[in-house]
């Protein structure tokens, strides 16, 4: 017996090894529910597609000009020699320039486009723009206030203009124009539309009114800016959306805009320096004028015409020194003027001059830091509060930036002190011999020489106030356009390809999940692969669904798939029957409708065929079938055998009428003792009368997993058959098949699965057996029999 389990039955249901290919086609049975499902998938992917807009990627490339090129005199000399901050900010400062609200506000406002409007085209609305038939007029007032969307529909129809208005869980309302250009009153207040071209009859329009801040916040992350790559200047700004002209105008504007805020931002630190310059110079001209005054009024007091040769030969030798000494105390001077401004408490948010006093690096770096942190505080002020975290951090780093300045101005007032002092000893061994210049030039040497200092700082300052109105006037932009605005060759949106790829990977999720979720939760015997790894018996066969009516299949001549399935059972039982002599089969199944009567009659016919003498007995008494199917008489049978001593064997033995080779014993009327009759003797000498008669006894018996008569049959069973039902039994029957057999509760004991589906069962036909339970009036091809079969 172990070596025919190891024959029919390869794996123990113990094993949960998945076999790929009993898998996959175990879901290619379902391929019509795959097919509908992808089918459905691409019908919605079509339509999704019809109906959303045509969107084209707008981009256009800009090159942040450098700061020693942003204009023909590098950075305006001046401005480098000021030390202002121009455009010199990192690149990535930049994108977020660009990429601001303030910016896109601005964009958004200069264009109109916070209302936006739609055609309907089929089944998607196309946005118009610069050509909409008519346009709704708001106040700039109402489009700034407003803090929800409004959606308007108008269609044209029989000279009527229908016009929805909606607002999301606000209101929805519905009026009738008989001119375009009447005004209307609705809950966000009076509309009206000035018409600029006819619409289209029978065409409906979509108007859209955004709030502004949500606009600009769905335009915000719309809107990409990046670097071309790393080692640029070049900066790509690109946006997605349906109307490649308004995208254009979009992105054209927001450079436009972009390099409007830097040359603010230039003009700003030129007025400063500008009107620092302008005081200085006031002041300077007033001591120089001071200064040449005091040198008319000496040489007129004291009647001097010209210097002597020896004082013009002392002075000339002294120009060196004294030129040297000129420009240490003009930085000198422009130092304690920056320090005095720095310190007045009227300049505390005001910009510094820098390179007015040194070109010392270390300073001018501090100062461009702290004119840098003073620019942002200016922009971040005109939307925040005092007491704004962000507000209140840039000042704390202000006044930090403010202490390194001056902290650097005292460190170069104390370095061009230093070397004025080293001046002054170098000439003071000079100095010794104008001291014998007669006194009159002596005094006059140090009026004029004072003359001179004013007068080199304030040709000094003149040169900068020329340089600083030249930059006003011609400040260049930040960026320069190196590619207008231009959209993509082909659409980004919809992408056709990954929505059909999408649709059909989620057309064939579906039913694999379905059919996964089905297989989930159903605890029927699925298919003969499952059903073997489940039992340990021998298995016998499989018989699938097939399409003929009557309870008789298997017939002379027939060689249809399912009569070929009965052959294959019985050349298996032949196998473990082995060489015994006129066999008794027993078969049985767990619960009734599983089909044991069936496979009874149609294993018996198919034994027949062999030319052998075969007997079917009906020993399901509690529920006899055997006689109505083969119809033979229900008064008599088995049971009045087993009741009446006078009853002898062949007369309850009948022809089946099917096959010469063939009887029948029906199991005759339904008794009140059906345990005790199949104890007795008299069905072990009716079965000892039937083997010396027949070379095949087949019985017809009780379910096991409902009554205990067939447990009692065992006794005059030489071999037994176990039927199983795919889509019928339940799972937990393989452990009382697998319990029946491991206790030897049945003699020889193997199993057959029947009513497989014509994949399930190898033969790909369709044929096989079914019931009255799920081919009843929906698919007459197949036979009809009753549950307790």
């Amino acid at each position: 017996m172990n070596n025919n389990k190891n024959k029919y039955n390869q794996q123990e249901s113990g094993e949960d090894v998945i076999n790929l290919r009993e898998l996959f086609l175990k879901y290619l049975r379902k391929w019509y529910w795959f097919l509908l499902s992808v089918f459905l998938a691409f019908i919605i992917a079509f339509v999704f597609i019809k109906s959303s807009e045509i969107k084209h990627q707008i981009q256009t490339v800009i090159l942040l000009r450098n700061d020693k090129t942003s204009s023909g005199i590098s950075q305006m000399d001046m401005m480098e020699n000021l030390g202002f901050i121009g455009l010199s900010k990192e690149v990535e400062d930049e994108i977020q320039v660009i990429s601001s609200k303030k910016i896109i506000n601005q964009a958004i406002d200069s264009l109109g486009i916070q209302v936006e409007y739609f055609e309907k085209d089929g089944l998607r609305y196309v946005k118009k723009y610069k050509n909409e038939p008519f346009k709704i007029k708001l106040s700039k007032e109402f489009l700034e206030n407003l803090n929800y969307t409004i959606k308007v529909f108008v269609k044209e129809s029989n000279g009527t203009y229908k016009v929805d208005v909606k607002a999301k869980k606000r209101f929805s309302e519905q009026y009738k124009l008989k001119n375009i250009q009447e005004s209307f009153v609705t809950p966000a207040g009076r509309f009206n539309f000035v018409a600029t071209a006819l619409p289209k009859k029978d065409t409906k329009y979509k108007i859209i009114i955004h709030p502004i801040k949500e606009l600009v916040e769905n335009y915000g992350n719309n809107l990409k800016v990046a670097t071309v790559n790393k080692q640029s200047n070049a900066i790509k700004i690109s946006i997605i959306d349906s109307n490649i002209q308004m995208a254009e105008d979009f992105l054209n504007k927001i450079v436009e805009l972009y390099n409007l805020d830097a040359i603010v931002d230039k003009n700003i630190i030129a007025r400063n320096t500008a009107n620092f310059i302008q005081d200085r110079l006031g002041i300077i001209t007033r001591e120089l004028f001071d200064v040449e005054s005091e040198v008319e009024n000496y040489k007129r007091s004291n009647k001097l015409t010209d210097l002597s040769s020896e004082a013009t030969l002392y002075l000339q030798t002294a120009s060196e020194y004294e030129k040297r000494l000129t420009e240490l105390e003009t930085q000198l001077n422009m130092v304690n003027s920056v320090e005095d401004h720095i310190k007045n408490s009227k300049n505390t948010d005001a910009l510094i001059p820098a390179n007015v006093i040194t070109d010392d690096p270390s300073l001018a770096k501090s100062i461009q830091e702290y004119n840098m942190a003073v620019l942002e505080r200016m922009k971040l002020s005109q939307n925040a509060s005092e007491k704004n975290p962000a507000l209140i951090h840039i000042d704390q780093q202000i006044a930090a930036l403010k202490s390194n300045v001056l902290a650097s101005v005292n460190s170069v007032k104390s370095g061009i002190q230093i070397a004025k002092n080293d001046v002054i000893r170098q000439g003071a061994a000079f100095n010794s011999k104008i001291k014998s210049v007669p006194t009159q030039e002596r005094q006059f040497l140090e009026i004029k020489r004072q003359q001179e200092i004013k007068q080199n700082l304030y040709l000094f300052l003149s040169q900068k106030r020329e340089e600083t109105a030249l930059n006003l006037a011609s400040t260049a932009p930040a960026a320069r356009t190196i590619d207008e605005a231009f959209a993509s060759l082909l659409p980004v949106a919809p992408k056709k390809q990954i929505i059909y790829l999408i649709a059909l990977f989620v057309g064939l999720l579906i039913p694999f999940i379905c059919i996964y979720l089905k297989d989930l939760i159903n605890n029927k015997i699925e298919d003969s692969k499952e059903f073997q790894r489940l039992i340990k018996a021998p298995y016998l066969g499989s018989i699938a669904i097939s399409r003929e009516n009557g309870a008789i299949i298997v017939t002379e001549g027939k060689t249809t798939p399912v009569v070929e399935m009965f052959r294959l059972l019985r050349t298996n039982l032949q196998f473990i029957i082995g060489d015994k002599k006129s066999p008794t089969i027993l078969v049985t199944s767990s619960f009734m409708g599983e089909g044991k009567s069936f496979v009874s009659i149609n294993l018996a016919m198919s034994l027949a065929l062999m030319k052998k003498k075969v007997l079917v007995v009906g020993l399901d008494i509690r529920s006899p079938k055997l006689g109505d199917y083969l119809h033979l008489p229900t008064d008599k049978g088995l049971t009045i055998y087993l009741s009446d001593n006078s009853v002898e064997p062949e007369e309850i033995i009948f022809p089946s009428g099917k096959h010469d080779y063939l009887d029948a014993t029906p199991a005759g009327p339904i008794p009140p003792n059906p345990s005790e009759l199949i104890m007795s003797p008299r069905l072990d000498a009716f079965i000892a009368y039937a083997k010396e008669r027949y070379d095949y006894i087949v019985l017809d018996t009780a379910p096991i997993g409902m009554v205990s008569d067939t447990y009692l049959l065992n006794r005059i069973a030489d071999n037994s058959i176990f039927v199983a039902r795919e889509n019928y039994t339940p799972k937990d029957a393989t452990e009382l098949i697998n319990e029946v057999y491991e206790e030897g509760r049945l003699n020889g004991m193997g199993v057959v699965l029947n009513g497989t589906s014509t994949t399930s069962s190898g033969y790909g036909y369709g044929y096989g057996y079914g019931s009255n339970s799920r081919k009843k009036n929906k698919f007459p091809r197949f036979i009809t029999f009753d549950k307790k079969l």
